[in-house]
């Protein structure tokens, strides 16, 4: 067995709950097996997630930090510094990070003890807190304290690890200068899922949304649609992922004022063989992404796209740079005009009118996951980032 990192000691720090049921927590054990596999010992620290140990392979100790801050600020101190405390008490040849907090106690112990310096990006605080802690981002001097913070890190780091190449066009903006970045997207694995084949059942187009119900998904606009789209074919609406209760709120609130209350069936976040049998039970994926400043510019890679595609379900989402990186239109989904209910209400009455060509736009999908966007893709493009990270003359600049 080939275990190109075998001697390695990786200390992956992410200032989030894990194990969870978000895109965030996949990732984050994706990466740390990638690592364990290839033969490097790993310590995850994170903050204590949902109950229940996480599958992780041998070779990652995780470290659940209790910390029982509610103030945002708070707990990103208190966080950060029992990350410098297990640093010092576990000599790391890579500190692997997530965010900015635990980057600065990382990179001070990085320099201190000549160990590399991983920062991976997939959403900086700067940009996303204004959904989740809008009070604390409405603070002009902090805001532009922790954009300086997040700018020094990426400068400072041996390598940028990162799921888009819009995200990477966005960073080297940020950062004014070159970086080492390596691109390492989202992916899925398809044995968890179904095989291609249509639901076994009549009736209404079933459109599945599975994720957060935060502003820039851009679930308003799927209401909307919806709305639009019940007038010419039957549909059913069926929303499930994680959720503040404001959020859960405005979704219900806008599911009455379009009159689709009675098509919507709204559920709280499922483990993946939940959301596995939720796919094998739709006819659509649907990812209708806001075009705001976040989608735009700093990008993502949406874990929601890779796992319709890999359970054979067609994709219906919004024309953004970092979606087109991942669905082709036509080809393995339909893209229609960000925030623009109309143009989706379109897409969802073709795939309707269509269940033919609808099933075949979910098997080249599921094709395309196969062949080179299989969470085996992604642990193999993460240690191949690492191998040159540890090379002599290490990863090249990206201008």
């Amino acid at each position: 067995m080939n275990r190109p990192l075998a001697g390695l000691r990786v200390a992956y720090a992410a200032m989030e709950g894990f194990p969870n049921r978000k895109g965030s927590g996949v990732r984050v054990g994706n990466v740390v097996s990638a690592l364990a596999e290839a033969g490097a010992e790993v310590l995850l620290l994170t903050l204590r997630g949902e109950r229940g140990a996480p599958a992780l392979p041998p070779g990652v100790t995780h470290r659940p930090l209790a910390i029982l801050e509610d103030n945002y600020l708070a707990r990103a101190l208190a966080f950060r510094a029992r990350v410098a405390e297990a640093l010092y008490a576990w000599p790391a040849d890579v500190i692997h990070v997530r965010g900015p907090f635990e980057g600065e106690a990382a990179l001070e112990h990085a320099n201190a003890r000549r160990a590399r310096f991983v920062f991976e990006v997939n959403g900086l605080p700067s940009v996303e807190l204004f959904h989740h802690h809008p009070k604390v981002a409405s603070a002009p001097q902090f805001l532009g304290k922790l954009r300086a913070r997040e700018e020094h890190l990426m400068r400072a780091a041996d390598l940028v690890l990162t799921q888009s190449q819009a995200t990477a066009r966005f960073l080297r903006l940020r950062a004014a200068r070159p970086l080492p970045l390596a691109v390492v997207p989202n992916g899925a694995d398809p044995a968890l899922f179904a095989a291609p084949a249509a639901p076994a059942r009549s009736g209404p187009m079933r459109v599945l949304y599975a994720g957060s119900l935060a502003p820039w998904q851009g679930l308003l606009h799927l209401l909307a649609a919806a709305h639009k789209a019940r007038r010419e074919v039957p549909l059913e609406l069926v929303v499930v992922g994680p959720s503040r209760r404001a959020w859960t709120r405005a979704v219900s609130v806008w599911a009455r004022r379009h009159k689709v209350q009675d098509i919507l069936q709204l559920e709280a976040a499922v483990d993946q063989p939940t959301l596995a049998r939720h796919l094998a039970e739709a006819d659509v994926g649907v990812a209708p992404l806001s075009a705001d400043a976040r989608n735009r510019k700093q990008g993502c890679s949406p874990i929601k796209l890779f796992e319709y595609m890999a359970a054979g379900r067609a994709v219906a989402a919004s024309d953004l740079p970092c979606v087109r990186e991942i669905v082709v239109h036509a080809d393995t989904g339909l893209l229609f005009k960000p925030s623009h209910p109309g143009r989706l209400a379109e897409a969802l009455v073709a795939l309707a009118a269509e269940p033919d060509a609808r099933r075949r736009l979910g098997q080249r999908a599921r094709r395309f996951v196969e062949a080179e966007a299989t969470w085996a893709h992604r642990r193999a493009a993460v240690v191949s980032a690492y191998e040159a990270l540890l090379a002599p003359r290490s990863l090249a600049y990206s201008a």
